[in-house]
């Protein structure tokens, strides 16, 4: 049979009866030996499959050795019990067992659903009876490492057991140091235990139950180079749970780096900078960081990444070489928790090293198609970009065209978003976000590719991957085309309404949509028909408003932060959308009466400012939302109204600007909101009927002056834009006073704003009978005529004033003409200061004084 067996590896067309095949073999893996004949034959059975498997000659016939394997486990490990009685059956059971656990490896390589829990279970089970036979123990060993690949296979609760188990090994592995397979066989299995129960809750607790320290130091005077560097890999691990490592270990990993001539080999390297990047994670070693630093050569990591840079690893050919992408991954991964860790003055580094135009010339490299296909090479990349994301805004080395000819590695979809491509995006988004932070990279082009990978990204259950794709689309929206900025918007939309209960994505996702409103307010109206953001942020303020109510104290605040992120995107929103003003008009101002009392519980705090710059955002050049400022209503579960109330959230803004006592620059923005709200009539009425006009005048009163220089600036503007309304130029005469503060006003730095008021104040016909009453006004006017040094603007202000009073009025004439007024517009083709508009106008009010 094993002849032909062999003959038909050479025949293409190989055809067997697969029944009888089976049949023929089964049978002596079901049935337990009894005599030690049947045992020799059934050793036989197992070298014939043994070549089967190995020659891979009918492997798909042969799924039913996987299947018979796995019911006789059993059986199989028990027939030691009957035949080990003297030293022929010892020698046959061992035999029968080296060549079982040889089909085990090739079943467990070959078929996948013989690899399972219960398997690994039995192995490590039957280390202990293994001991005294190198051979058995050893391919024992060998399945284990095939089968701990897989984490399904290891019972994160039996990790304890495992351990117990693989530990009474460790003897054995010292007293056999040629045993090189063994050594290696042993540290892969721990390796693997150690990587795939890392995550699990205090798992340190089991590890750190025996000694490692003493242990690794000692494997790592190994001759075997992989030995050494599954050491290094094995303590890397242990470094992540916080389990104690030797310090001869550490400085010996770091010495690998001191000298350029001391370079170990590529793989043990590779795994030595791990072990110290993994090190450094951990504030208890900055201070050995900081020695280390001063030590390290950094011409030898010069030295890797040129070469790595020289080499071309993306030839299938094998090569061995003294550098990798992978050791210059994990150099690149060192150096950032190192810089990291011991904020070392990373300018003086820059300045002294090549290590950044190395790194630099690198990533240029393998920025290619080609290259980035290959794992460890997109790896590197990724580490690249992350230790270049701490140089940037120090280095002097000019990255333009850099990003730009890394969006191919965005070339590499993968829907699935393995460790990988998560990690190179995440770092690659991140460089992106600094390289325009700090460079005001203005030619940074946008491709299609880079649009799928960041609302891929923004989609991903990874939250840091989301965060830095936000960082991006916030920064490159000014670079958006019209047909990207509808893509990603709403994308952004669609994931902010999946995922608003999670805070930090909630924020970043709000301030993108911000940012992609303000600069391309067209997507508005896309946005607001497939998902209405606008609705969806109302609804969200309309459940906070009835849970603060009931809230505990902690819980408003959590609260209060919401409310903080909403107010601030629709400020944004409302600045470069006319159409998104128009419809939150309707009811947002009323949902902002209903919180009025906390967002003014604490005036201090960012939420009062940051809801009136929302305001002021909604009213401007929007007199339907103005006029909803006074249609609203405090009481919960009240509709906004459609006629005026007698205490709107108007009127709290009114009482509100009224406050000295508050902030300059919250009572400087309540003031541009009244300011803005002077659009709508039922505004202009409510401030008629406040008190806001008589302490305004007060308040500019020269003779008593304790208003900010920037308050009496906003009150000025706000008068004149006041009067420059009917209501506003009849009612704010009325107030006590009023002429003589303006007229005081004249002599003062701000006589061009008080002038524009008294111009506005005479352009309404029914103030002519007080103006002229007022000797304060006119003589006011004629001392700033003959000795205020009056403007350009000056003038025409005058001019509109008095042509206004004296049009039509032959009384008002003859008043004015005896003060001597007409005289200063007797020559004003002679003033040279004047504009000829303004002396076109002066020539009017001199005839219409003298008609």
């Amino acid at each position: 049979m094993l002849r032909y067996l062999e003959i038909s590896v050479y025949i293409e067309q190989f055809e067997v009866d697969e029944e009888l095949f089976e049949n023929a073999l089964k049978k002596f893996l079901i049935l337990p030996p009894i005599f030690l004949t049947d045992l020799q034959t059934l050793i036989v059975v197992l070298k014939l499959l043994h070549f089967a498997l190995t020659k891979r000659v009918l492997i798909n016939k042969l799924n039913w050795v996987a299947e018979i394997l796995t019911k006789s486990e059993s059986m199989h490990h028990n027939l030691a019990d009957d035949f080990k009685k003297d030293e022929k059956s010892k020698q046959l059971c061992n035999q029968f067992c080296i060549e079982l656990y040889e089909v085990y490896w090739l079943c467990i390589k070959n078929y996948s659903h013989f690899s399972t829990l219960n398997l690994t279970k039995l192995l490590f089970d039957r280390l202990a009876s293994t001991k005294k036979e190198i051979v058995l123990l050893q391919i024992n060993m060998k399945c284990l490492t095939l089968l701990t690949e897989n984490p399904k296979n290891i019972d994160k609760d039996f990790v304890k057991i495992y351990l117990s188990q693989f530990i009474s090994l460790k003897t054995i592995l010292m007293n056999n140091l040629n045993e090189k397979s063994l050594q290696r066989s042993y540290l892969i299995v721990l390796n693997h235990i150690l990587h795939h129960t890392i995550l699990v809750p205090n798992i340190s607790e089991v590890w750190c139950m025996y000694d490692w320290e003493t242990w690794t130091w000692s494997m790592i005077h190994s001759t075997d180079v992989l030995v050494r560097a599954l050491v290094f890999q094995f303590s890397a691990g242990l470094a992540v749970i916080d389990i104690p490592v030797s310090h001869n270990l550490i400085h010996l990993a770091l010495n690998y780096f001191c000298e350029s001539s001391c370079l170990e080999n590529c793989v043990v390297a590779e795994q030595a900078a791990l072990f110290c990047s993994n090190l450094f994670c951990f504030p208890k070693f900055k201070s050995l960081c900081h020695q280390c630093i001063i030590k390290l050569d950094f011409d030898a990591f010069v030295q890797i990444i040129n070469l790595c840079s020289y080499y071309d690893y993306t030839k299938p050919e094998k090569k061995h070489f003294m550098t990798s992408p992978k050791l210059v991954s994990n150099i690149c991964c060192m150096f950032f928790n190192m810089f990291t860790l011991t904020e070392v003055n990373l300018y003086e580094l820059d300045q002294h090293s090549q290590f950044v135009q190395a790194l630099f010339m690198c990533l240029k490299k393998y920025s290619t198609p080609m290259s980035i296909e290959n794992p460890n090479i997109m790896e590197m990349c990724g580490r690249i970009c992350s230790i270049l994301t701490l140089f940037i805004p120090v280095s002097n080395y000019n990255f333009e065209n850099l990003l730009n000819s890394l969006n191919v590695i965005y070339e590499r979809i993968n829907i699935n978003l393995d460790y990988c491509t998560t990690m190179v995006w995440r770092s690659l988004f991140r460089l992106t976000t600094i390289v325009i932070q700090y460079t005001n990279y203005k030619t940074f082009v946008i491709t299609n590719n880079l649009i799928t990978a960041l609302i891929t990204s923004v989609t991903s259950k990874n939250k840091d991957l989301c965060i830095e794709a936000l960082n991006v689309v916030s920064l490159v929206c000014p670079q958006l085309s019209k047909k990207f900025a509808h893509r990603v918007c709403n994308i952004l939309i669609h994931t902010l309404l999946l995922e608003w209960h999670h805070k930090l994505k909630r924020k970043m996702l709000l301030i993108a949509l911000s940012n992609i409103f303000i600069e391309h307010p067209i997507t508005y109206e896309t946005a607001k028909h497939d998902n209405d953001i606008l609705h969806f942020i109302i609804s969200k303020l309309k459940i906070m408003q009835l849970q603060v109510t009931k809230q505990s104290n902690q819980k408003s605040k959590i609260l209060q932060s919401e409310y903080l992120e909403i107010v601030k995107f629709c400020c944004n929103l409302f600045h470069g959308c006319n159409d998104a003003r128009e419809d939150a008009s309707a009811e947002l101002p009323d949902l902002v009466h209903k919180l009025w009392p906390i967002v003014v519980a604490n005036p201090k705090s960012d939420i009062l400012m940051c809801t009136l710059q929302m305001l002021v955002s909604l009213t401007s050049a929007c007199p339907s939302a103005c006029s909803a400022m006074t249609m609203t209503s405090s009481t919960l579960g009240m509709e906004p109204k459609t006629k005026c109330t007698s205490f709107s959230l108007f009127h709290e803004v009114i009482t509100l600007s009224t406050n000295f006592h508050l902030n300059e620059d919250i009572l400087n923005i309540t003031l541009l909101l009244v300011l803005n709200c002077c659009q709508a009539q039922e505004c202009r009425v409510t401030i008629t009927k406040s008190k806001l006009l008589s302490i305004i005048v007060l308040a500019l009163n020269l003779k008593d002056k304790k208003c900010p220089i920037k308050i009496e600036q906003q009150y000025l503007k706000f008068l004149l834009v006041f009067t420059s309304y009917n209501e506003g130029q009849i009612h704010l005469l009325k107030v006590e006073n009023v002429l003589d503060t303006l007229v005081d006003l004249l002599k003062s730095n701000y006589v061009n704003d008080s002038l524009a008021i008294l111009r506005n104040l005479c352009f309404n016909g029914q103030n002519r009978a007080v103006i002229l009453s007022s000797d304060v006004f006119l003589d006011g006017i004629k001392t700033l005529l003959e000795t205020g040094n009056p403007t350009n603007q000056s003038y025409k202000d005058i001019s509109l004033a008095i042509w206004s009073i004296a049009c039509n009025n032959q009384k008002a004439r003859l008043q004015l003409c005896h003060w001597g007024i007409d005289r200063y517009f007797e020559k004003s083709s002679d003033l040279v200061i004047c504009s000829d508009e303004t002396k076109s106008i002066m020539n009017c009010t001199y005839k219409v004084l003298k008609s």
